[in-house]
């Protein structure tokens, strides 16, 4: 029988101390607080008298607490209430609508909570995932875990209408990839959190958006990464040598094909990786300087590829060293995580500050050489190893610049990290169809476990991928947040030019597309900066009453009203499920023409290679850019404003310098795009002070409808104005 089905006999008053957000309460083996949050409330449990929060780099720093009230044995806030009787407690919204009931029970080692649940009704969302799980959406449990190509997290939304999120203090999780806190959905929700101290988040949050942003202004948004992030990233494992560089990366240039950044793995700091090497390192192993093969004059490379070839560099970072000099001094200073085998022997312990300042002045020299952002692999082997990893570097770039936003790939994340610039990488994949259909599930997964950003090895790294694999999984990429290739140093490439011209056509298709859309991408990461929405959605946070897409994976949005749904098998052979419209609220079009589609599915046999699946509803004002070779080149020409017709709608367009924090300041400019469907107008007004060499001053409208497309004349795109179709 479930904990939660034995009846409570409530007592008429409950003897409680009141803290600073909430009351403390005496319970079997010590105490538990209910607590207030920015976001909902706090369930703290402790076995000794502090039941404050536990310290952690999860929750957002500084929280500014709401005002609250207590009556009777409630805490009653703004966001809805929670009614406490000794280890038990009932959560209302702020309707008093009833969501959620739970008891603490205090074991000798551990917190234990207890949820009520309904196994054949209630759905969890918002825990990652990994591996072999991402063909559904939900899960039914989840141990919070970091590995290469899979991150759990202590978190979830659930269709009963809240999120939790579980915390422990963070000064326990000393090694390993594992945090000790676990949830289980049988007959209870049964959160387990290994410590005697811990604390379970509540918020309440009727939608999986609303979870998203009770989840987000708990742990923090996530800041927009710079803006030439959203654009083209090569990537390769096997950058030979200078000459090979330059005509790899003059060959993207002279060919017209749209890219924004190179990356390099080992090559470009060392002769050769390290994963060889013994735990005393190799006396001629280099940590911090060049490879001078690869890059004989750094200075005077990265200058040329910087303003000739208008390229940013990233360099791969790993959290060890190499050097034996360099670790027996770090040994000597304690710096060192010196538990594990192989290569682990050698790991810095990012969670002690000095040791986070030595490797950032032991990094800065490249900053000033002209090394943009930074990719960060093989950093699993402690739980929150990727945010004190990360924090370092962010100091780093601060002292050195502080306008300036930084960026970083990761292979690996937990709560929290996304208040850093951070894209996740999905890890070392296999170059197979398995791996690409299992792409679109990492996306929005991982999304709902928190980071903002996701992204992928392109082509997949283990393995070599046939020309079609690569083709489709380009198409994909275009819609994932960040657009990155890579590939092993046994394999062809992965680059655009190296796969004959049939293929050629298709991988141009995809990168101009990708480039069409980076100022609408950039806008949504605004607005998942601002409001807390995510740029990529799963189709159940919009058309939560469709069971048919309440937990598909294959299919994603951008925004709220673009669908896209690539062909993820071999063949080109693929089936598009259309969510159902409410009642006259328009139809879907296809993509860029004036078809409609109908019915509950679209078939697609033996597709070409050119085909994306992609459909907008009515009502959808989508603004796209000219095609341009780098972003630094926007506008590049008119704004050009998609709207499909048969409903209302709008879109938030947002500019700014696309390099430095000062958008946190208000310094940007905002623009509404409305679109009223009986009038058939588009009107636009603008708000902020920014101006920039990269701000649209033109606009133009294409409508779409059945069977009929109009263009408007281009005109100036002043602060207030509107065009007619």
């Amino acid at each position: 029988m479930s904990i939660l089905a034995i009846s409570c006999v409530l007592i008429a008053a409950v003897v409680f101390e009141e803290q600073d957000h909430g009351v403390k309460v005496k319970i079997p083996n010590g105490y538990m607080e209910v607590a207030v949050t920015n976001a909902g409330f706090r369930i703290g449990a402790s076995h000794g008298e502090d039941t404050s929060p536990c310290e952690t780099s999860i929750i957002v720093p500084n929280m500014t607490y709401p005002g609250f009230k207590i009556e009777e044995n409630s805490i009653v806030s703004d966001i809805g209430t929670i009614h406490f009787d000794g280890s038990h407690f009932t959560m209302t919204d702020a309707s008093s609508k009833y969501i959620v009931n739970g008891t603490v029970i205090l074991m000798p080692d551990s917190v234990k909570v207890f949820l009520n649940n309904n196994m054949n009704i209630d759905k969890y969302f918002g825990s990652g995932g990994g591996l072999s799980d991402e063909s559904t959406l939900s899960s039914n449990s989840a141990s919070a875990y970091v590995h290469n190509m899979e991150t759990i997290t202590p978190h979830y939304w659930g269709s009963r209408k809240y999120s939790a999120l579980g915390v422990i203090p963070e000064w326990i999780i000393t090694n390993g990839p594992s945090y000790p806190v676990t949830w289980k959905a049988t007959d209870d929700v049964i959160w387990t959190l290994n410590s005697t101290k811990a604390d379970l988040y509540l918020m309440p949050a009727a939608t999986m958006d609303e979870g998203m942003v009770q989840y987000w202004t708990l742990t923090g948004a996530p800041v927009v990464l710079p803006r030439y992030a959203f654009g083209y990233l090569a990537c390769r494992y096997g950058w030979s040598n200078r000459s090979y560089i330059e005509s790899i990366l003059t060959t993207f240039r002279n060919e017209s094909w749209p890219i924004d950044a190179w990356i390099s793995d080992f090559g470009w700091f060392t002769t050769t990786n390290d994963y060889s090497l013994p735990p005393t390192g190799s006396p001629t192993y280099h940590d911090f300087g060049y490879n001078n093969i690869t890059f004989p004059q750094p200075v005077e490379q990265l200058k040329e590829y910087h303003e000739k070839l208008h390229l940013r560099f990233g360099g791969i970072r790993k959290p060890r060293l190499g050097n034996s000099e360099l670790i027996q001094f770090a040994k000597q200073k304690g710096w060192l995580n010196t538990e594990g085998t192989g290569v682990n022997q050698r790991n810095i312990n990012f969670t002690i500050p000095e040791a986070r300042e030595w490797y950032s002045q032991e990094n800065m020299h490249y900053l000033d050489d002209g090394v943009d952002f930074w990719w960060d692999d093989d950093g699993e082997f402690q739980y929150f190893n990727f945010y004190n990893w990360n924090h370092g570097q962010t100091k780093m770039l601060q002292s050195y610049d502080s306008s300036k936003r930084y960026f970083s790939i990761s292979r690996a994340f937990t709560p929290g990290l996304q208040r850093m610039a951070i894209a996740v990488w999905t890890g070392d994949q296999n170059s197979d169809w398995e791996a690409l259909n299992q792409h679109p599930g990492y996306l929005l997964k991982w999304q709902l476990a928190g980071i903002g950003y996701v992204t992928c090895d392109t082509g997949g790294f283990r393995g070599s991928s046939d020309t079609e694999l690569l083709v489709r999984w380009y198409q994909l990429s275009t819609f994932m947040s960040v657009m990155r290739v890579h590939s092993t140093d046994t394999v062809t490439p992965h680059f655009p030019f190296l796969y004959g011209p049939e293929a050629a056509v298709s991988f141009r298709a995809s990168m101009n597309l990708r480039y069409k859309f980076v100022p609408m991408i950039y806008s949504l990461a605004h607005k998942q900066h601002d409001d807390k929405i995510p740029i990529f959605r799963a189709l159940m946070a919009e058309f939560p009453d469709d069971d048919n897409v309440n937990d598909l994976t294959k299919q994603w949005l951008v925004g709220s009203h673009l669908m896209i749904a690539p062909i993820l098998n071999q063949g080109g052979n693929s089936e598009v499920v259309l969510p159902q419209l409410p009642s006259g609220s328009g139809v879907w079009y296809q993509f860029n023409t004036t078809k409609v589609v109908s019915g509950s599915s679209v078939t697609f046999k033996n597709a070409s290679w050119e085909t994306i699946p992609m459909y907008a509803r009515s009502g959808a004002v989508i603004p796209l850019a000219p095609l341009v070779l780098y972003t630094d080149l926007l506008p590049g020409g008119p704004l050009q404003v998609q709207v499909y017709g048969g409903a209302d709608g709008s879109f938030r367009f947002v500019e700014d310098d696309g390099e430095t924090f000062d958008y946190l300041k208000g310094v940007r400019k905002t623009t509404l795009f409305s679109w009223n469907d009986q009038s058939r107008t588009l009107s636009w007004k603008s708000e902020g002070s920014f101006e920039g060499p990269n701000m649209f001053t033109e606009v133009m409208l294409t409508l779409f409808e059945k069977d009929s497309m109009t263009h408007s004349d281009v005109v100036k795109m002043r602060s207030e104005g509107s065009l007619k179709a």
